[in-house]
């Protein structure tokens, strides 16, 4: 079995820390979906504006797994409790194939816009399939540990110096920036350190924050 991508993921997000744990849960967060030779032509996407939302298959590029790991740690679990990889949706699997659901802005020639997307940027596109309401939804399935979304925990604040740089970014960038760091990004099985600097890049910006309990201050906006 030969898999090639069929595109690539321009993306908001060009670290993995930082990217949200599930689609959909920051929606501010934009992508583009560029069609690659020799499958970006028009036709293939002929009738695609008339869907709201796209599953998207994609490979986890960075997070190949070396040896087969039967368990993994999920953060919704705290990030100590082991269950089988396959009871989850964690990036380090055997074959490494990531499923997301986005909801699809704009159709430009043979790229696609993209906006809830937790993609990294880089990230090979292997196939684009429409989001079938009466098929893909299913309101009364159970979702063991991920039943609901989960609520953003945090409270952002800035120092002086990092709130005078947010005001001057454009909306789109001042609300990725307060929703991803909202969700709690860095490891669930860390013990709380308010003296340490968390660091990710969002667009073109650098980041940086200390988190204390439900607070997160971001020191710097670079």
């Amino acid at each position: 079995m030969n898999m090639e991508p069929i595109g690539v993921i321009h993306s908001c997000f060009k670290e993995k820390f930082g990217i949200p744990r599930q689609a959909g849960l920051v929606k501010s967060a934009t992508a583009t979906l560029e069609l690659l030779p020799p499958y970006n032509v028009e036709e293939a996407l002929r009738g695609i504006e008339e869907f709201s939302h796209l599953w998207v298959v994609f490979a986890f590029h960075e997070s190949i797994c070396e040896t087969f790991q039967p368990t993994v740690r999920p953060p919704r679990l705290g990030g100590n409790t082991r269950i089988g990889v396959f009871a989850t949706r964690a990036p380090f699997r055997p074959n490494p194939i990531g499923l997301s659901v986005v909801e699809l802005k704009r159709v430009n020639g043979t790229t696609l816009e993209l906006a809830g997307g937790d993609f990294l940027d880089g990230t090979p596109v292997l196939d684009i399939k429409p989001y079938i309401p009466y098929a893909d939804s299913i309101p009364d399935a159970q979702g063991s540990f991920a039943h609901a979304a989960p609520e953003a925990p945090n409270t952002v604040s800035f120092s002086p110096e990092a709130k005078t740089v947010f005001q001057g970014l454009e909306k789109p960038q001042q609300q990725l920036i307060k929703n991803v760091l909202g969700y709690n990004p860095r490891p669930a099985y860390q013990a709380d350190d308010p003296d340490r600097i968390f660091g990710t890049t969002l667009f073109d910006l650098e980041v940086k924050w200390k988190h204390d309990g439900d607070t997160v201050t971001i020191v710097s906006i670079i």
